[in-house]
């Protein structure tokens, strides 16, 4: 490789998250990869209550010293039902064994915007048509709420990736449902019928990876290791006792990697017409499903995932994130 050769600019985004334990993985790797050029996160209620959501993201920022990227605070609930979240999954406050709650008072400030967040959201992509990625981590509550104000997430954007639903697999929350989809369907159909999701990865190519607790020996002896290390060991718990596995999914920063920084990792993909199921029935809202007869876009779906090359990228990104300045 020519060593001076131009080396691409960092690639623009805005996540949007509901902080639970998976999401501040997720935060900690965009944040600290030279690639990304991390623009602002928007807050949802999901895994936990929307304060918890924006305290949890602010601290995290702060933590690797990137106060400086704006947090952005959106829906408290989704767009028509009532909200439910996971204290079960992430703990009372999201962050597992641990809370953060005056934990980094020495650190810099964080940057809360009063743009609330599908309005940012907007804002952004108006400004810089066709160059930013949105990757959702959470319910689409944010991102259907800016679509139904006009914004053209499905033309405007570089791409919208969700972490959500499943096809194949079992689901998380219902037998055919997964928590995010879940949690707002009709946002999740606003979203799959505006043709707004560009790159979907659902359970089937996120559990495609388990991580034990043996897989984390090689961070190190810093404060937010520390931190990481009681969230992971809560989250780890939790999978064990409901899913009797030795280890615990990370869906949401196996999202960001094999959609922004490795997609060489994702090994199979399909392309589907998905509608979302918002019906009454608490045993099918949330579930996809393939519209037939429907003339809405389709939807590239990742299926498959490279679990060992994902395990030893999402390591070493994790390391160097609890190795940063502050942590």
């Amino acid at each position: 490789m020519d060593a001076d050769a131009p080396q691409p600019e960092p690639r623009p985004l805005i996540l949007d998250v509901d902080t639970g334990i998976d999401d501040m993985i997720a935060l900690l790797i965009a944040a600290t990869s030279p690639e990304l050029n991390l623009r602002g996160v928007t807050c949802v209620a999901g895994n936990v209550e929307i304060h918890h959501v924006a305290r949890n993201t602010g601290k995290i920022l702060r933590m690797v010293g990137r106060g400086d990227v704006p947090v952005s605070i959106g829906a408290a609930r989704p767009l028509q039902r009532r909200l439910r979240t996971a204290p079960d999954t992430h703990g009372p406050t999201g962050t597992g064994y641990v809370e953060l709650r005056g934990e980094d008072r020495q650190l810099g400030t964080t940057e809360y915007t009063a743009i609330p967040a599908s309005r940012y959201l907007g804002a952004h992509i108006n400004r810089h048509p066709g160059e930013m990625s949105v990757v959702s981590l959470g319910p689409l509550t944010n991102l259907a709420a800016a679509s139904q104000n006009g914004v053209d997430l499905a033309g405007a954007t570089r791409d919208v990736i969700w972490m959500g639903g499943t096809l194949e697999e079992r689901g998380n929350t219902t037998e055919t449902g997964e928590w995010n989809a879940c949690v707002d369907p009709e946002a999740a159909e606003i979203c799959l019928r505006a043709g707004a999701i560009h790159h979907l990865f659902p359970l089937d190519a996120t559990q495609d990876i388990i991580f034990s607790m043996e897989d984390f020996g090689a961070l190190p002896d810093t404060h937010l290791a520390g931190i990481v290390r009681d969230a992971l060991r809560f989250y780890v718990g939790f999978h064990q006792q409901a899913d009797g596995i030795d280890g615990a999914y990370l869906h949401d920063p196996v999202v960001v990697i094999a959609s922004l920084l490795r997609p060489d990792l994702v090994t199979e993909t399909v392309s589907e017409t998905l509608a979302c199921d918002t019906s009454s029935d608490p045993h099918l809202a949330g579930s996809l499903y393939r519209a037939e007869n429907d003339d809405r876009p389709a939807v590239n779906v990742a299926t498959a995932i490279d679990a060992e090359g994902m395990r030893a990228e999402l390591i070493a990104r994790l390391v160097r994130a609890v190795s940063a300045p502050g942590s």
